[in-house]
């Protein structure tokens, strides 16, 4: 983040014939971060097309992804078992997150491995409300609002965990929706992103000494 900081400075200080050097390499910097964040953490949207399977076995396709009360972490996957599955007596559930294991799915998609199924429980053991539960749904949040301190609002893209703990790591949000052409997504920190519970979306919070071009990438 110093890093990021001191070439923001620099390409302030620096005159018209230099800056473009210096934006460009930024915007390297910048996109190394990004890129560096997306292998490293697990996507929500990702898991959201993902199985939840033990050995060779689907159990089922997960549904959703619920935050611990605080909002910091994955709590608990929603998985739904497939129809063939249901006839033979299986049913819906929820694992912990710390039960699971992340592989690759098919696709796109990033599957949960459980190695100890007695680990899965079923639906009713899941002592939560809808009330409870609601602000704390991944699925809910992705394509949400987050505001920012230029008063805009912004979508939610996706939202990246650290692949063992469950934390969330990063929010990712879309900058420039009307783009017809290109993506403008950009990586904001967890530790500056709060809900706002009264009016119901998220707040990234903007540090006096920061500016989107240093901490927004």
């Amino acid at each position: 983040m110093k890093t990021r900081t001191l070439l923001a400075a620099a390409l302030a200080a620096t005159t018209l014939g230099t800056a473009p050097a210096f934006a460009q390499t930024d915007m390297r910097v910048a996109q190394a971060d990004y890129d560096r964040a997306m292998s490293e953490n697990a996507s929500a949207e990702r898991i959201l097309s993902g199985d939840v399977t033990h050995a060779f076995r689907q159990m089922g396709e997960v549904t959703d992804l619920i935050l611990d009360p605080a909002g910091q972490r994955v709590e608990y996957i929603l998985y739904e078992t497939p129809t063939i599955a249901k006839i033979y007596g299986d049913d819906d559930g929820f694992v912990r997150w710390d039960n699971i294991e992340i592989e690759r799915g098919v696709g796109a998609g990033l599957d949960l491995r459980i190695d100890d199924p007695a680990s899965a429980e079923g639906k009713d053991r899941l002592q939560l409300t809808r009330a409870e539960a609601d602000d704390r749904m991944v699925s809910r949040m992705i394509g949400g609002d987050m505001m920012f301190a230029d008063g805009q609002t912004r979508e939610i893209d996706d939202i990246l965990f650290d692949p063992d703990t469950g934390m969330v790591k990063h929010f990712v949000v879309e900058f420039d929706a009307d783009s017809l052409y290109s993506e403008d997504t950009r990586l904001i920190p967890a530790a500056m992103v709060s809900l706002d519970e009264q009016r119901g979306y998220w707040m990234a919070a903007q540090p006096v000494t920061y500016t989107y071009e240093t901490w927004i990438f």
